[in-house]
């Protein structure tokens, strides 16, 4: 119990600080990059979520649904998702959830250089951390997804996976609670130079 606790503090007080080094590492990584440029993916992956425990009819909609990707290495991309849930309820809609996404993006065929747009199988280890205001819990999903990652003409991309895991949702008034995860991805956008 104690451990639950401590864990379930931790993830509280260092959501904004996790969010704001990670933004630190973007700025560092692009301004000191590679004399070759890796390109940047801008995209939008619209959403939607069912919880289990919400009442018939309710669902959360992903309003600010941007998608950033960057290649890091020959075979891996880290990819940013945004998350700013609206949450149609019975009493009235309200902001539920808000948060980040992070993907490491790890390509089966490797490619030829980091300047390289990606067209190939991929498996990302995801990992979601979202506050949910409406019903005052943190969330912390943790997850792969399997997938495909589409090229067409002018770097239009499109990004199709299957997500599989766990979500901890942790309450201020209840016990940490864990639950299954399923989702399908989809992500559509351009890869600009």
């Amino acid at each position: 119990m104690a451990v639950s606790l401590f864990f379930i503090n931790v993830i509280r007080f260092n959501l904004r600080r996790i969010c704001f080094s990670f933004t630190a590492f973007l700025i560092f990584n692009e301004t000191f990059a590679q004399e070759k440029k890796s390109p940047n993916f801008f995209g939008i992956n619209p959403s939607i979520t069912v919880e289990p425990y919400y009442k018939k009819g309710e669902l959360d909609v992903n309003v600010l649904p941007f998608v950033w990707q960057k290649p890091l290495f020959l075979r891996m991309d880290l990819r940013l998702s945004s998350i700013l849930n609206l949450g149609v309820r019975e009493t009235g809609n309200v902001i539920s959830h808000y948060g980040l996404e992070f993907a490491g993006v790890v390509f089966i065929k490797r490619k030829t250089e980091i300047t390289e747009c990606p067209s190939a199988w991929f498996v990302a280890p995801v990992v979601s951390l979202t506050q949910n205001q409406y019903e005052d819990k943190s969330n912390v999903g943790l997850w792969l997804e399997p997938g495909y990652a589409f090229l067409f003409e002018n770097k239009f991309a499109l990004s199709l996976g299957l997500q599989f895991g766990m979500t901890a949702f942790i309450s201020h008034q209840e016990e940490l609670s864990w639950g299954n995860h399923f989702g399908f991805k989809v992500i559509f956008g351009k890869w600009f130079p």
